[in-house]
Order: structure tokens, then sequence, then C-alpha cells
């Protein structure tokens, strides 16, 4: 095998590893900061570095609110709103800054998610006082990583 042929080759492979290493570092569910936790009604994380998708649902009845109050310092953060069953509802993509109220158009069961990339900063969703029931159920695929509970 001749040198250029050879060269050709290696550089083939470094570029291929470079990009698989890019790869998985980018969609690697990663968190790294001073506390997330899911309970009580709402979902907070203070974060250095998140990258991956936390979710819950709660039991909302029709005109009750969530409230969402987030700061983004780096990266991107979206916040997902919707009944579940379904693969639509409110969303605000690209968050630096949130603070607003989210209200079931109608009584249901409820799935917010918060999805990251690389992102840092906080991010909190609080059932509002006048929710009846503040039960929240974890749904993160990541429940592995012992997601605690907020206490009120």
């Amino acid at each position: 095998m001749n040198t250029k042929k050879t060269a050709i080759i290696i550089s083939g492979a470094i570029l291929a590893a470079g990009a698989g290493g890019f790869l998985y570092w980018d969609n690697a569910y990663n968190f790294t900061g001073n506390e997330r936790s899911i309970g009580n009604g709402g979902y907070y994380a203070d974060f250095e570095n998140f990258n991956g998708t936390d979710s819950f649902e709660l039991q909302l009845e029709k005109g009750e609110k969530i409230h969402l109050d987030a700061h983004i310092d780096k990266g991107k953060a979206d916040f997902c709103f919707y009944r579940k069953g379904e693969d639509n509802g409110y969303v605000i993509s690209g968050i630096t800054d949130a603070d607003t109220d989210v209200t079931a158009d109608e009584s249901s069961r409820y799935v917010v998610e918060v999805r990251a990339k690389h992102a840092k900063g906080v991010i909190s969703v609080k059932a509002d006082e006048n929710v009846a029931d503040k039960t929240v159920y974890n749904t993160s695929k990541n429940a592995a990583d012992n997601i605690g509970d907020i206490n009120d």
C-alpha cells in the first residue's frame, strides 16, 4: 500500500471517529448543577450543563394554571405543555427569560416537558396555589438519575 492511500485511510478513520464522538456528546443526556427536583406540584432545576429532557404529568381541571419561570444563560431550552395522549400543545422554544402562566383549557392529565441542549440556567415550573391536586407523576426517561422531591 502506498503512503498516499494510507494517509487517506487514516484521515478518514480519524474524521469518522471525531464525528462519532461529537454526535455522542451532542445527544447524550447530561445534567450537572446545584439541584434538580420533581414533586409537590412542580419541577425545579438549577444547572451548569443540562442536555436532555425531563418530564412529568399532573392532573389539572379546566382553568387551573401552572407557572413557568426560566432564565437560560447559554445553550437552548424549550418548555412543552400538552394533554396526555396528544402530540401538540403549548410550546416555548429557545427560552432566554420566561415568566408566564399556562392555563389548562380542559380538565385532563397534562404532560410538562423541559428540553435542554447544552444549557446553563434555572427553570422552575409550579402548579398555581389554586390547583386542587398537586400530585406530580415523574415520567422522565431519566428517572434513574434519582430526581428528588421539591420541599415547599
